[in-house]
C-alpha cells in the first residue's frame, strides 16, 4: 500500500509521539504515577522554584510576591517562580479548584510535557528540512532527548523546556518561508513574551536568535529588505513590551546594576563539543586532555555532531586554501534556511563564549551594556545552536548517506549510519536516564507541601501559639543569596525546613532567595543580625508589633546568630529544628546607652593619643579616617578612599601597629554598600623581612554589620612573630571605604568625629 506523503508525515509525527512517551513513561513512571511526590531536586534553586509558586498559588495574587523579603516581598517575576505557571494555579485555586496542593504535580508534569513536545517540534523543523519521515521521526527523538536543557530539570525548573528555543526556531522559519504572512510574526511574539512570562532567558534567546537572522539576511543577495523589517520588528517589540511591563510593575529602583557572571557564566568550547556527563566523559579525558566543564558551560552538541564540525570545518578550511588568489564561493550543500540558521545560531554561540567582550579592548564596554548585563548567565545562549547545529549534523548524514546510495554503495558498505546513530542514541540515553535517576531521590514532596499536617505546626499549638500570632519568619542559620553583594548561605536545612514552615502558616520569610533584590532592603534585613550598638529600622516598617517566629535548623550558629537566639523565649523542639517567639522590642534594643555610661567613667582615665584616640590598653592602634580625602563620600566624617577601577587597593602599607605584640589584632573597614559593583574581599598580609608569613582574606559578601549604607569588614588575624610589615588589599572596583581600623581583639578604641560624636571601635554611640 502506498502512503501519500501527506499522511506519512502525520503517522510519522505520531510515531515520533508514541516513541518519546514510551521512553519517558519508562525513565518517568515513578514521577507519572506519582507527580505531586517528586521534587526534581530536593534542594537549592529547584525547591525555591517549587516554594515559591506554590506559596504564591495559595497566598498571593497580581504580580506580587510576599513569600520574601518580608515586609516589602517582590515583584512575581524575580522568585524562580514560573509567573505564566503561578498565575493559572492561583486562578484555579481562587475559582475553587484545589490547584495549588498540587503544584509539585502540575510543575512536574508540565515539565516533562515539554520534553515530550520536543522531538514533536524537532520532527516538523526537520521535515521542512526536506529529511525524510522515517529519519526525521529518529533524528528528532535524538536531537530532543540529548538536549542539554534536560540537565535543567530540578535545578533550574524555569529552564528546563527544551521545546521553547525549538517552538522559536519553526516561527523564524515560517517567517523566511512566507515573508508576507503576518501570522508567524505575531506567533513568534506572543510565543516569547509568554516563554517570557516563564523565564526571561527565553525571550531574550528567541528574540536575539532572530536578531541573528536579520544580520545575516542583511549580508545575502538579493536583500529581503521587507522580511527583514517585519523580522526585525518581531525581533525588538517583545523585548520593548516585557522591559516596558517590569518597568510599570516594578517599583523597585535599586536592584544590583552590575550582577555577578556576565564574563564568567559563559559557554566554552568544551561545554558545547565534548562530554560532561559520565561515563564520557571520563573516557575523553582519558583520551584528550580536559578540564572540568561548569553547568552553565554545558550546551553538549554530541559526539556524532562534534565530529561533523571537524569534517566540516576541514573541508571549508581546503576550499579556502584552493581557492586562494580567487574570489571566494562557499557551497550551500544545505537548505538556504538551515544555513541562514547555521550563521545566526553561529554568532549567538560567540555571544555566549562572551565575544567580543572577553577581549581587553572590548571588557570596558561591558560597563555600557545596561539591560543586556542582567543577562548574566550568556552560556543559555549557545542554546539555539545546539538545536541547530545537530539539525544540520543530521542533515549532513542524510546527504552522505543518499549521495552515497545515488552513487551504488551497498547498504553493506554503509555500516557507518547505523554505528552513528547508536553513539548519538547512547549519549542521549546518558543525558536523560541521568537526570532521571537524580530525579529518584526527590521522593516526600507531598508530605514536605502538607499544609494540613505540618509537624511543626502542631507542636506550636502545643505551645499555646498559632501562626497567627506572628508575623514572619527569621530562620537561622541565616540566608540571603541572589543580590550579588551580600550572600549568607544559610543550610540546606534551615532553607528546606523554612519554605515547608512558610508554605504551612503563610508567614512570610525575613530574608531573601530572589535574583536582584532590592540593595537597600538586602542591607535592612540583614541589619537584623547586626551587633547591639547598631540601629535596626526595618522593624519600624513592620505593620504590626506581632514577634517573629524564629526557626532554628541544626547547624553551626554564628555569634550574631547565637545572640539573636538568646534574645528569644524557647517555644518548640524536635529533632528538625526549633521554633523561638523574639519580640521586636528585643530585637530593636540597643547598648548604646550602656557603652556611653561605661566611656564617660572610663575616658578621664586614658590618655590621648595622636589624632584623638584613647585606647583601653597602651597596645598600638591605628586609624584612618581619610579626612583629608578628595574624595568627599565619607561615613562618619566628609572624608573617604575611592577607587573607580578594578585592582588590589592599598589600605596599609607600613609597620605593625606594636611590633613586639604577638596577639590576635581585628583589620576592619567601613565600605560603602550602595556602590554599583559587588563588595570584593578584604586581605592582610604579613611580611617577615621581606618574605610572606600569614595572609587571610575576608569575602565581604558574608558580612552582617550595616550601619546605613555601609558594611564593616573585618579580618581577624594573629601577629606572627619577626613580623616588621603588614599589607592591607582591597580586591574591588568602585571602591568606598572609610574609617580603616587596626586593633588588638583586647582593646576598644575610642575617638569623636567632626561632628562631636563619641566613636567606639567604629561604631557612633550617640542615639
Amino acid at each position: 500500500m502506498i502512503i501519500p506523503r501527506r499522511n506519512a508525515h502525520w503517522l510519522g509525527m505520531a510515531g515520533v509521539g508514541l516513541a518519546t512517551t514510551a521512553l519517558l513513561v519508562a525513565l518517568f513512571s515513578f514521577v507519572l504515577a506519582n507527580p505531586n511526590d517528586y521534587f526534581f531536586l530536593p534542594a537549592g534553586d529547584g525547591l525555591q522554584s517549587y516554594y515559591a509558586t506554590a506559596y504564591y498559588a495559595f497566598y498571593d495574587t497580581g504580580h506580587h510576591f510576599s513569600g520574601m523579603n518580608y515586609p516589602f516581598g517582590e515583584n512575581f517575576t524575580y522568585p524562580n517562580l514560573q509567573p505564566l505557571i503561578a498565575v493559572g494555579i492561583n486562578l484555579l485555586q481562587r475559582l475553587g479548584i484545589p490547584a495549588a496542593e498540587h503544584t509539585v504535580a502540575i510543575t512536574n508534569l508540565l515539565a516533562l510535557l515539554a520534553v515530550w513536545v520536543t522531538p514533536l517540534v524537532m520532527y516538523t523543523i526537520l521535515r521542512r528540512l526536506r529529511m525524510p519521515v522515517v529519519y526525521a521521526g529518529l533524528m528528532a527523538l535524538l536531537i530532543g532527548f540529548l538536549s542539554p536543557q534536560i540537565q535543567r530539570l530540578g535545578g533550574h525548573m524555569s529552564l528546563s523546556y527544551p521545546c521553547f528555543v525549538p517552538i522559536l526556531w519553526y516561527c523564524i522559519l515560517r517567517m523566511q518561508e512566507a515573508p508576507t504572512k503576518l501570522r508567524w510574526y505575531v506567533v513568534f511574539v506572543v510565543s516569547s513574551l509568554l516563554m517570557g512570562l516563564v523565564m526571561v532567558y527565553f525571550l531574550a534567546c528567541g528574540c536575539f536568535f532572530l536578531l541573528g537572522h536579520v544580520l545575516v539576511l542583511f549580508f545575502q543577495r538579493p536583500r529581503p529588505m521587507a522580511m527583514l523589517w517585519r523580522m526585525t520588528l518581531a525581533a525588538l517589540l517583545p523585548l520593548l513590551l516585557f522591559r516596558g511591563w517590569l518597568w510599570l510593575t516594578d517599583p523597585t529602583t535599586d536592584r544590583p546594576p552590575n550582577p555577578y557572571g556576565f564574563l564568567v557564566y559563559m559557554a566554552t568550547p568544551s561545554g558545547v563539543f565534548t562530554p560532561a556527563l559520565s561515563p564520557l566523559r571520563e573516557l575523553w579525558a582519558a583520551l584528550l586532555p580536559a578540564g572540568d566543564i561548569s553547568f552553565e558551560a554545558m550546551s553538549y552538541v554530541g559526539l556524532v555532531a562534534t565530529g561533523i564540525a571537524l569534517v566540516s570545518g576541514f573541508r571549508v578550511i581546503r576550499h579556502v586554501w584552493k581557492r586562494r588568489g580567487h574570489k571566494l564561493h562557499l557551497r550551500r550543500a544545505m537548505p538556504t534556511p538551515l544555513y541562514t540558521s547555521l550563521w545566526a545560531g553561529g554568532l549567538l554561540l560567540l555571544f555566549s563564549f562572551g565575544v567580543p567582550f572577553i577581549f581587553p579592548w572590548f571588557s570596558d564596554f561591558v560597563k555600557y551594556l545596561g539591560p543586556i548585563k542582567q543577562l548574566r548567565a550568556l552560556g543559555r545562549f549557545a542554546w539555539p545552536f545546539y538545536y541547530v547545529f545537530t539539525a544540520y549534523a543530521a542533515y549532513y548524514l542524510y546527504r552522505l548517506w543518499r549521495y552515497q546510495r545515488q552513487h551504488g554503495v551497498s547498504l553493506l558498505a554503509l555500516p557507518w549510519l547505523p554505528l552513528l546513530l547508536i553513539i548519538w542514541a547512547s549519549e542521549a540515553w546518558i543525558n536523560v536516564s541521568t537526570k532521571a535517576r537524580e530525579v529518584a531521590l526527590g521522593a516526600g514532596a507531598r508530605a514536605f507541601m502538607d499544609r494540613d499536617n505540618n509537624l511543626l505546626v502542631n507542636y506550636l499549638s502545643w505551645a499555646g501559639k498559632k501562626p497567627s500570632n506572628f508575623q514572619a519568619i527569621l530562620p537561622l542559620p541565616y540566608f540571603n543569596n541572589g543580590s550579588d553583594k551580600i550572600a549568607l548561605p544559610g543550610s540546606e536545612a534551615s532553607i528546606a525546613e523554612t519554605h515547608r514552615m512558610s508554605i504551612a502558616t503563610g508567614l512570610p520569610q525575613l530574608s531573601s532567595y530572589v535574583s536582584r533584590p532590592s540593595v537597600d532592603q538586602v542591607l535592612r534585613h540583614v541589619q537584623l543580625l547586626s551587633s547591639p550598638l547598631l540601629s535596626k529600622p526595618l522593624l519600624k516598617q513592620f505593620p504590626s508589633d506581632k514577634p517573629i517566629l524564629l526557626l532554628v535548623a541544626p547547624g553551626i550558629l554564628s555569634p550574631a546568630e547565637q545572640r539573636l537566639v538568646s534574645l528569644a523565649r524557647p517555644l518548640v523542639a524536635s529533632a528538625e529544628v526549633k521554633l523561638y517567639e523574639l519580640p521586636l522590642a528585643a530585637l530593636a534594643a540597643t547598648t548604646r546607652a550602656q557603652e556611653r555610661a561605661k566611656a564617660a567613667a572610663l575616658l578621664p582615665t586614658l590618655p590621648v593619643r595622636t589624632g584623638g584616640l584613647r585606647a583601653t590598653t597602651s597596645k598600638g592602634v591605628l586609624l584612618q579616617s581619610y579626612d583629608n580625602s578628595p574624595e568627599r563620600r565619607g561615613r562618619l566624617g566628609a572624608g573617604g578612599f575611592y577607587e573607580p577601577d578594578w585592582k588590589f587597593s592599598i589600605l596599609y602599607d607600613g609597620p605593625v601597629p606594636a611590633p613586639a605584640d604577638t596577639g590576635r589584632y581585628e583589620v576592619s573597614v567601613w565600605m560603602n554598600g550602595k556602590m554599583p559593583e559587588g563588595y570584593g574581599n578584604m586581605q592582610v598580609k604579613q611580611y617577615a623581612n621581606g618574605a610572606l608569613v600569614d595572609h587571610q582574606v575576608a569575602d565581604a559578601r558574608h558580612s552582617t554589620e550595616i550601619d546605613g549604607d555601609w558594611v564593616r569588614v573585618a579580618v581577624p588575624i594573629r601577629v606572627q612573630s619577626g613580623v616588621d610589615r603588614l599589607e592591607v588589599l582591597y580586591d574591588n572596583s568602585e571602591l568606598l571605604v572609610d574609617d580603616f581600623l587596626i586593633r588588638p581583639l583586647d582593646t576598644d578604641v575610642y575617638w569623636v568625629d567632626e561632628r562631636g560624636r563619641l566613636i567606639l571601635n567604629g561604631y557612633s554611640l550617640e542615639p
